[in-house]
């Protein structure tokens, strides 16, 4: 367990609740986790696997077939999302670093959801 809660709104003792009772990351998030802390200080930028959980069940609970991340990284709250999607649902995911959403597509399409995101890399008009 990290040494403070990844959101600031939590307090430690209510992020290890979480963390204790909370689903945790199957196998395959965990290597995505593992591969992504790979990459140094920047994988901070991956979110929590609680707040994936959550993202999860939040997509399955209000029915969405269709969502938006703007800022995918290496992906993994993309493949929380796109789990709590129908077999029809869609997700447009929007990066402009191919190398980071590289590492993401490779367990999408392990986990059988690559077919419902849509990776977006870059915005019209824009040079990078």
């Amino acid at each position: 367990m990290p040494d403070h809660p990844k959101s600031f709104f939590l307090s430690p003792d209510i992020s290890e609740y979480l963390v204790r009772h909370g689903t945790p990351p199957d196998e395959l998030q965990a290597r995505l986790i593992a591969e992504t802390r790979e990459l140094g200080p920047i994988a901070g930028m991956q979110v929590s696997p609680e707040q994936g959980a959550f993202m999860t069940v939040l997509a399955r609970l209000i029915d969405a077939r269709r969502a938006l991340e703007v800022g995918t990284f290496t992906g993994y709250s993309a493949l929380c999302l796109a789990r709590g999607l129908p077999d029809d649902g869609c997700l447009v995911c929007c990066d402009v670093n191919e190398a980071w959403t590289a590492i993401g597509r490779r367990y999408w399409a392990e986990a059988g959801v690559a077919g419902k995101i849509d990776r977006r890399g870059h915005v019209a008009g824009h040079a990078g």
